[in-house]
């Protein structure tokens, strides 16, 4: 059987206080300089509080409103991460 991943639409314009699970896939991560960094940046930043953030094996999983997501990404790419991709995983049961 194929492995699909699913993901929603996005719209970071969409004003909400709805906190939703954001993936994004990093460069590196299998480098613990990076998970390092990252964690780093993000609590500096104080972008996400510790229980909003998971460290995934290939990017992070972060607990945010949507609109938060430009500010995000213009941080950590000013902090030199590679950003290859932004999900919100698609669950059916939501």
């Amino acid at each position: 059987m194929n492995k699909i991943l699913l993901i929603n639409r996005l719209d970071p314009r969409k004003v909400s206080d709805e906190k939703n699970k954001i993936f994004f896939m990093i460069g590196d991560m299998n480098k613990p300089s990076i998970e390092n960094k990252l964690i780093d940046v993000l609590s500096r930043a104080g972008i996400a509080d510790c229980e909003d953030i998971v460290l995934k094996y290939n990017g992070i999983e972060l607990n945010i409103k949507v609109q938060d997501i430009p500010g995000i990404v213009g941080k950590l790419v000013g902090e030199g991460f590679d950003i290859y991709g932004i999900y919100q995983l698609y669950n059916p049961e939501e």
